[in-house]
């Protein structure tokens, strides 16, 4: 598969456009790297538009599928041409990559482990006495883990992760955003959508937000949302933390809709319905 013109700057009827394009994507990928890719649309004949991450690419594809299937690359080639190479799971399998969403899934929750336990004493140096209001928790998280250039490393190993995960999925998505709660372990949101193509007000929205509270306390919050109604649940195992939380939730929240045992399938986390998602 070649990207049409792509390294060229003639790309669709923007040149400008093209070569930023095609200098974004020469920064942010390396030869011999597999890539995920959605078949947004066929322009003619072997010839669609692609979606890699956010990136919209106007490809040549040998194969025959239909608009919404998922694609699997390998970058040959970046200059002068940007050339990828579809490739197949048997070639994939041989090459030692991560083929399914439970490969993905196994591959994410390892990277997650490996950079919480090599950040784990700089976030608790650093948190201890940061601000819990700084506006910006994102920058100020950053900024901690980049005191360590391995766990810079792992964490941006492990949203490549959630990248490749959330490509071969259609409705549910991951996002690891540890910095909404520095302190806590195996942090993971699932988002949910079942999608009414008729009348998106009638989409049904489930958010699910998991963590782990040091030493063991796991924690779970289901957030439910259909135009215009909203709720959410707090599912936990630990009794004095459910009655010390649900009473502040009440209090604060007339969403709140109770709390309830975390389920056994969820006691892991929520990764089980990214599996079962189609």
């Amino acid at each position: 598969m070649k990207i049409s013109r792509y390294g060229s700057g003639h790309y669709g009827n923007n040149n400008s456009k093209s070569s930023s394009r095609a200098a974004a994507f020469r920064n942010k990928y390396s030869v011999g790297e597999i890539l995920k890719g959605k078949l947004l649309k066929w322009e003619r004949n072997k010839l669609g538009w692609v979606q890699i991450n956010s990136q919209s690419l106007l490809a040549n594809i040998s194969s025959s599928p239909e608009p919404g299937d998922v694609l699997t690359f390998i970058v040959q080639q970046l200059y002068p041409d940007i050339i990828l190479k579809e490739i197949n799971s048997n070639e994939l399998h041989d090459r030692g990559q991560a083929v399914t969403p439970s490969d993905l899934t196994r591959l994410f929750v390892t990277k997650r482990a490996a950079f919480e336990a090599q950040s784990r004493n700089i976030i608790k140096k650093n948190y201890g006495s940061a601000t819990k209001t700084d506006p910006d928790k994102l920058e100020l998280y950053l900024k901690v883990i980049g005191e360590d250039s391995q766990s810079s490393i792992l964490f941006f190993e492990t949203l490549k992760c959630v990248s490749l995960l959330n490509s071969s999925l259609k409705t549910a998505t991951l996002h690891y955003m540890p910095w909404l709660m520095p302190s806590a372990l195996n942090q993971e949101i699932v988002l949910k959508i079942k999608k009414d193509e008729k009348n998106s007000d009638n989409s049904f929205y489930e958010l699910f937000y998991a963590f782990d509270l040091s030493p063991s306390a796991p924690m779970r919050f289901k957030f439910m949302y259909k135009k215009p109604q909203y709720g959410f649940k707090l599912l936990a195992d630990s009794r004095n933390i459910s009655l010390l939380l649900s009473s502040k939730l009440k209090e604060s929240f007339p969403e709140y809709l109770g709390i309830e045992n975390i389920p056994a399938n969820f006691s892991g986390g929520f990764l089980s319905e990214l599996l079962s998602s189609p």
